[in-house]
C-alpha cells in the first residue's frame, strides 16, 4: 500500500479524537486486522476523511482500503472534510461548536462565489464583501450543519474559548451544561464590569426612599446571584455617595435580613440617625442559609429637625404584600410616603419606576 498525504490544514479542521475514543478505536482496528471503513482521498491521494484511521493502521502494519472522491476546488473539499466528520462520528456541542466555527468562513466564501458568479453580466466595478452578503447566513447555515440552534452553538463557542480549565473540564464531563456554564461566564463578566452609577440630581432633597444594590459575597446558585438583575454596588461606594439632601430630611432605606448592619452604617454615613423599621411580610418564602427569608426591613432614619408623620395617619409597622420581580418592592410603600410627608420633596435613589412627583435616579432607562 503506497503513503497518503496528510494535509496538515485539512488534519486541523476537525477536532483530535480523546484519548479514549483513540483507544477504542485502536483496539477495534487491531482486532479486526484491518481498517473497515475506507479512508477518502482526493485525485493526488491526499487525506480527507479518516486521519486516524490511517495514523492507527500505519503504526501497526495494517490494510486499509482508500474511495477516491472529486471536488471542484480546494474549498470543497475543506468543506467536505468537516461534514463527513459531522456524518460519523458521535460529537458533544462543544465538538459540534468547532466544527461549525471552521464551516462558517467556507460558506461564506462559498456563498460569496455563488453570488458573484450571478453578476458576471452586471459589470465590472461591483465591490463585494462576503461578510456583509453572508455572515449571519453562513453563521446560522454552520449551526444548522452540525445540529445546533444558532443560541447553542453561540453559547457553547463562547464557553469553548472563555471557560476556565475547571469549568471547561466539568462541561466536558457532564458535570454542568452548556448554558450553565455560558451564564456563569456572562455572570463572570458582569461582576468585573465597573459600575459607575449616573450623576446624581441638583437640588436638595427632604424625603430619600433607597433600595441600594447590595453586594453579596455568595448566592445558592450562579443563576440567583445578584448581579444577574442588576449591577451591585460595594458598600463603600454606597456609603461614599454625596447624597443632594436638605439639612431636615427623612430617610426610607430597603435592607435585606443579612445586610441590616452594613444598612446602619450607610445611614451614618449619609448623615442619618436611625429611628425605626417597618417589616415588609411577603406571601412567598425565599432563600436563606439560616432562615428562609420571606421579609424585608424598611429602615427609617432622620437628619436634623423632621417631624413624625400626624397620629392619625400612622401605619402599622408591619405590611403584608405580595413578592413580585426580583427586587420589586410593594407600590404601597409610595403612598404610605406620600401620606406621611405630604409637603416632601420626594428622590428615590436606585429606582427602576417611574412616578409623577418624584425624581428618580438610578438604572433605568432614563438615566
Amino acid at each position: 500500500m503506497k503513503p497518503l498525504t496528510v494535509n496538515p490544514e485539512y488534519k486541523a479542521l476537525v477536532p483530535r479524537p480523546t484519548k479514549e475514543e483513540y483507544k477504542t478505536l485502536e483496539q477495534n482496528i487491531i482486532e479486526k486486522g484491518e481498517a473497515t471503513e475506507p479512508i477518502i482521498i482526493n485525485e493526488k491521494d491526499v487525506i480527507l476523511d479518516g486521519h486516524t484511521r490511517y495514523e492507527i493502521c500505519s503504526k501497526h502494519g495494517l490494510f486499509f482500503r482508500t474511495d477516491m472522491r472529486q471536488f471542484d476546488s480546494e474549498l470543497d473539499e475543506k468543506i467536505y472534510v468537516i461534514e463527513a466528520n459531522i456524518m460519523r462520528r458521535h460529537l458533544d456541542y462543544l465538538q459540534k461548536s468547532e466544527l461549525a466555527e471552521n464551516l462558517e468562513p467556507l460558506y461564506a466564501e462559498k456563498a460569496k462565489q455563488r453570488m458573484l458568479s450571478k453578476l458576471t453580466n452586471v459589470g465590472d466595478n461591483i465591490s463585494l464583501s462576503s461578510n456583509e452578503l453572508t455572515e449571519g447566513q453562513a453563521r446560522d447555515q454552520a449551526a444548522k450543519a452540525v445540529g445546533l440552534s444558532g443560541t447553542t452553538y453561540h453559547r457553547a463557542k463562547t464557553v469553548r474559548k472563555q471557560a476556565s480549565e475547571k469549568l471547561l473540564n466539568q462541561v466536558k464531563s457532564g458535570e454542568k451544561s452548556v448554558s450553565r456554564a455560558y451564564k456563569e461566564i456572562k455572570l463572570e463578566e458582569k461582576k468585573q464590569e465597573p459600575v459607575e452609577p449616573p450623576t446624581l440630581p441638583e437640588g436638595e432633597y427632604n424625603v430619600i426612599y433607597a433600595d441600594p444594590p447590595w453586594r453579596y459575597n455568595f448566592s445558592e446558585t450562579k443563576s440567583r446571584s445578584i448581579e444577574t438583575h442588576y449591577p451591585s454596588m460595594s458598600l463603600k461606594k454606597i456609603c461614599d455617595m454625596k447624597l443632594p439632601v436638605s439639612d431636615n430630611a427623612v430617610l426610607l432605606l430597603w435592607a435585606t435580613n443579612p445586610k441590616i448592619e452594613e444598612a446602619l452604617q450607610v445611614i451614618e454615613a449619609w448623615g442619618f440617625v436611625y429611628k425605626t423599621n417597618m417589616v415588609w411580610v411577603k406571601d412567598k418564602i425565599g432563600m436563606g442559609y439560616w432562615f428562609r427569608g420571606q421579609h424585608e426591613l424598611l429602615l427609617l432614619a432622620t437628619k436634623g429637625r423632621f417631624p413624625t408623620p400626624a397620629p392619625e395617619e400612622r401605619r402599622s409597622s408591619v405590611l403584608n404584600a405580595p413578592r413580585k420581580e426580583h427586587s420589586q418592592k410593594p407600590e404601597e410603600v409610595y403612598n404610605i410616603i406620600e401620606t406621611y410627608f405630604p409637603d416632601g420633596k420626594y428622590l428615590e435613589l436606585f429606582s427602576r419606576n417611574k412616578r409623577e412627583g418624584w425624581t428618580m435616579w438610578g438604572y433605568n432607562e432614563d438615566t
